[in-house]
């Protein structure tokens, strides 16, 4: 499975990141390139199997600090 999840990342990758490169957008291609690899890196756990915790609690968190709880 880990196989099929970098191929994956590398077709999407190079197809996103050379035009990017070469039309020199250096600030897009430095956060696709971020956001892409925080992506890979939990695709690759979730395919080791490991148990990664739900972004829910933290949402719920930041919600309430904007809104007040209710």
């Amino acid at each position: 499975m880990f196989l099929i999840v970098i191929i994956a990342y590398l077709i999407i990758g190079f197809l996103e990141i050379i035009p990017l490169y070469k039309k020199g957008d250096k600030k897009e291609l430095i956060v696709y390139c971020s956001l892409l690899g925080i992506a890979f890196t939990i695709s690759m756990l979730l395919s080791f199997g490991v148990d990664l915790p739900s972004p829910a609690n933290g949402i719920r968190y930041i919600v309430e600090l904007i809104i007040g709880k209710q």
